[in-house]
């Protein structure tokens, strides 16, 4: 069954939770039950951990977000309550109160990207697949949210394409700021991740933490300032036609990617 398995590591400084994706095959992807269930296991174990770490369990595919059949399927309200959910995600994710780090392996666009860019690093198997906001390509504008999460990460040269739906080489990425490092196998990325955790636990809580949340706090002011800006762009969508062919091509290159 889909889900979210968890479990822990010790390290000298602190323990690591770690969350790992196994959402709907074959791209890892979310229908609504999924993502609020993955919101809620990230601040539960967030609540045992000192800092978490979210992986997958299909090495083809980090996550490639939402999931295009669920959608296409779905009626009226299915999808406004989905795709309203996926805005307010972000900031919900944003404003966790504990450092985590994604480790990618496969594929991270679209939705996959969203979570990637809303924690704190992002570490990316060589060679692995691609990462990108791909919603653009597909005929749906990216929320204003996503864009000024993006703006904090990345070249600011590098926007206009990510927001374009350009899909990203782990090396490109790691060039454009948008991740934070690339390992040639699944050990040594591992390795990478575990190290920059120690990194951050070594860290005083008390000082660590409190900067952390001033670092973040202009990023969730403006998603506070324009999240029911975005959610009514979103509904306006969800009821018009570009939106019924833009879940076909996902649904489609879904399929294709199996």
């Amino acid at each position: 069954m889909p889900g979210f398995p968890t479990t822990t590591i010790e390290r000298k400084n602190g323990v690591i939770g770690v969350l790992t994706l196994d959402a709907l095959p074959p791209n890892n992807t979310f229908n609504h039950e999924l993502l609020l269930g993955f919101t809620k296991a990230l601040f539960d174990l967030g609540e045992k951990c000192d800092a978490v770490l979210v992986t997958s369990a299909n090495p083809k595919f980090f996550s490639n977000g939402l999931d295009g059949k669920f959608l296409l399927e779905a009626d009226l309200k299915t999808r406004e309550e989905t795709v309203t959910a996926m805005i307010r995600a972000y900031g919900k994710m944003i404003s966790f109160g504990k450092p985590w780090i994604v480790e990618i392996a496969g594929h991270a666009m679209a939705g996959g990207a969203v979570i990637s860019c809303a924690a704190d690093y992002r570490f990316m198997l060589q060679g692995s697949g691609r990462i990108g906001f791909s919603e653009l390509a597909v005929g749906l504008p990216l929320p204003l949210n996503y864009i000024h999460g993006i703006h904090r990460i990345v070249q600011p040269s590098a926007v206009r394409l990510l927001i374009e739906g350009a899909a990203y080489k782990p090396e490109e990425a790691l060039s454009i700021g948008l991740i934070d490092g690339v390992a040639e196998d699944a050990e040594k990325l591992r390795a990478l991740v575990l190290k920059r955790f120690d990194a951050i636990l070594r860290m005083e809580k008390e000082a660590f933490l409190p900067t952390r949340k001033i670092y973040r706090g202009d990023l969730l002011r403006m998603i506070e300032r324009d999240e029911e800006e975005d959610v009514r762009m979103a509904m306006q969508l969800v009821r018009s036609p570009a939106f019924e062919r833009a879940l076909g091509t996902i649904a489609g290159k879904n399929r294709g990617q199996s």
